[in-house]
């Protein structure tokens, strides 16, 4: 036992021998004084060191630099790229008697890195991204060399070497390099400002906490990271982890098996939302291009997967190929519009109750949205309009199922462009009820309220389940083709309304139009105008044909038609009216004829109406239609078809008894007579 104590006791003795005779021989100053040089030579940047550099021997044997920055390279503002309120670094002695730089964990607390990027685009990072790169195509720059120099003056530096320095320079550099490992990086309460001058943006990230752990070039190591989002359009916080990858020559960086929470709320989001992102993250600093494969996206009712990626310049470009299995647009854009999720149940919390604390190590733990942020409801066109304009979008997306406004689509394939906040989707295709739809839509969210258009074709649809679903029409049967072009602006019911144009063409093969028998209201019509019993109505009333077409006319709040067509073995419909989009109301006429052979209560043929234009109106709204047979008109017709039989009857009595006497006077004499 006493041995055990005399050896801790020798080992106690010698670190605090170890560290007096470090705090003798190292002049921290000098060593300051070398850094400061070698970060001038090596990357033309200036370092400013104004804290002290003081050497700590608990919990590990190491240093403490404090209040340094980084500054900008020319052509750019003055200030700092970076600045860090304190660095700690620890430092294993024995490995730098064999040329070996093991540093432990690199704590950097109250950091500030601020990135610039120029209009011409260039950034306050190229030149040291160009260095690495360099250095990297060298051979020199997997092995720290730079860094490794610095550690061999503070573990070898005396008063005589610093005198030679400049002499043995030349020694130095064709000795074997130093290697380096860093056992992690933790960033404490961290800021980071994004500034692009291109268009005038500023997004800060405020209270990051980030940790890597074992961290070396060309090796993959955990990741996590914390942090709150602040910028023009959008705030919110973040949470990330996953696993780090960095190239050796330190211009692409890989995160696998990423696992992203973002909370968010803004000018560019009604509401608070929730985010979450899994999938693989691939970065290439010199195309600033971000890669996302193998992606897993939920944001309220939407849930995407596929790849997408993001090229970050004045306007960044997003492009995708994206997959869900359920797109419910009317859930989305009610949820987009309250600024809640539509859905049951307890929704996430909004409020971060725990910002200020280190939340690092809690992967599993939802970001939620700042408590301090706005928390203003903008309208789905301007939440939408805000985001479009500060990004431009190419890619496709489809959809086993798509639910909108009651429709429900399948297999729906969409390509969608927007540049500069102009939305184009083209082109638009599904299967809808049994037939198909091809579609190209454009949306202009740079004016308010949003400008759009729309050209779509329906074929061989069913027209029965098409308007049951679409508005609530349940008379119309037939294969239905449709053809609509349309422009307007807003998208609120007022909007629409007074906004709303264009032209539409309907044609339905093989159908009936239920809640009506033409021919049977002719029937009781007829028996109504000669006096006979009115025969009850059906209890299944139909009226069967073979077409019906129509072309429309939108506009005024109003759709219009003056050349709608009916045809059936029985009759033939020509037809006129409008509706109004506001209070569903229906005035139209039909002027019906009957070509084919149509019997009366007792049988007979009704040959004294064929061939009559009979007149129906039609009232009460598109959703409860009423139909009404003009009797009076009727009446009239049928009088004065009499009228001209008796007439045609009188001619020919007064022709046979008086033909022969009168000769050719009788003309002149029944013109005389009105006859």
């Amino acid at each position: 036992m006493k041995k055990l104590l005399y050896g801790l006791g020798a080992l106690l003795l010698l670190i605090l021998l170890a560290g007096i005779i470090l705090i003798q021989v190292v002049d921290t100053d000098r060593v300051k004084r070398v850094l400061i040089e070698q970060t001038k030579e090596k990357t033309g940047r200036t370092l400013v060191i104004n804290g002290d550099l003081s050497w700590r021997f608990f919990p590990s044997v190491g240093f403490t630099v404090n209040d340094t920055a980084l500054l900008n390279p020319p052509g750019f503002e003055g200030g700092n790229t970076l600045s860090i309120g304190e660095l700690s670094l620890d430092v294993a002695l024995k490995p730098l008697f064999n040329n070996r730089l093991e540093v432990g964990e690199a704590v950097l607390k109250n950091a500030r890195l601020h990135l610039i990027t120029r209009k011409d685009g260039v950034t306050n990072l190229d030149d040291l991204r160009q260095l690495a790169a360099s250095k990297a195509a060298d051979g020199t720059g997997t092995n720290g060399n730079t860094g490794t120099q610095a550690g061999n003056e503070t573990a070898t530096d005396s008063d005589t070497q610093a005198e030679n320095t400049a002499s043995n320079t030349e020694n130095e550099n064709s000795k074997e390099p130093m290697s380096f490992s860093l056992a992690g990086v933790s960033v404490q309460d961290a800021e980071v400002v994004m500034q692009n001058q291109a268009t005038d943006k500023l997004t800060r990230l405020s209270k990051v906490n980030f940790k890597l752990d074992d961290f070396a070039p060309d090796q993959t190591v955990p990741l996590s990271l914390s942090g709150n989002l602040f910028s023009d359009d959008l705030q919110g916080s973040i949470k990330a982890n996953g696993k780090f990858w960095l190239a050796p020559e330190f211009n692409r960086f890989l995160l696998s098996d990423l696992v992203l929470d973002v909370g968010a709320t803004g000018r560019a989001i009604p509401g608070n939302k929730q985010l979450q992102l899994q999938g693989q993250l691939a970065y290439d600093l010199d195309q600033k291009l971000a890669e996302f494969t193998e992606l897993n996206l939920e944001l309220g009712e939407l849930k995407v997967s596929g790849a997408l990626a993001v090229r970050h310049q004045n306007l960044p470009e997003l492009t995708f190929k994206l997959h869900t299995d359920v797109l419910n647009v009317d859930a989305l854009q009610e949820e987009w519009r309250s600024g809640t999720k539509p859905t049951k149940g307890k929704t996430k919390p909004t409020n971060a109750e725990n910002t200020d604390k280190d939340t690092t190590n809690a992967p599993n733990r939802s970001a939620s949205v700042p408590a301090t942020l706005s928390n203003s409801k903008p309208t789905t066109s301007e939440a939408s309009g805000s985001f479009l304009q500060g990004i431009n979008l190419n890619g496709d997306l489809s959809a086993d199922k798509v639910l909108m406004q009651g429709i429900e689509l399948e297999q729906l394939d969409v390509h969608i462009q927007s540049k500069r906040g102009k939305l184009e989707l083209k082109p638009i295709q599904a299967q809808l009820y049994e037939g198909q739809i091809d579609a190209e839509a454009k949306l202009d969210f740079t004016d308010q309220p949003t400008r759009f258009s729309v050209h779509q074709t329906l074929i061989d649809v069913n027209a029965d389940t098409l308007l049951s679903a679409a508005t609530s029409i349940d008379y119309i049967e037939g294969r239905a083709d449709v053809t609509l072009d349309a422009k307007g602006a807003g998208f609120s019911s007022d909007e629409l309304r007074k906004n709303l144009t264009g032209t539409a063409n309907i044609s339905v093969a093989d159908g009936a139009v239920e809640g009506v028998n033409i021919a049977a209201l002719i029937r009781r019509a007829h028996a109504q105008i000669k006096g006979l019993p009115v025969p009850a109505k059906e209890d299944v009333e139909k009226t069967d044909f073979s077409a019906l077409t129509a072309d429309f006319v939108i506009g005024k709040g109003m759709v219009s038609t003056d050349n709608l067509h009916l045809a059936s073995p029985l009759l033939r419909i020509n037809g006129e009216g409008k509706t109004n989009l506001g209070d569903e109301s229906l005035n139209v006429l039909l002027n019906t004829a009957i070509v084919g052979s149509i019997k009366g209560q007792d049988g007979e043929e009704l040959d004294e109406l064929k061939n009559i234009i009979l007149p129906i109106r039609i009232s009460g709204t598109y959703k409860d239609p009423q139909y009404r047979l003009d009797l009076q008109q009727v009446f009239d017709v049928y009088l004065s078809d009499k009228a001209d039989k008796e007439v045609e009857r009188l001619k020919r009595k007064l022709d046979e008894k008086l033909g022969d006497k009168l000769g050719d006077k009788l003309p002149g004499l029944l013109d005389k007579l009105g006859l």
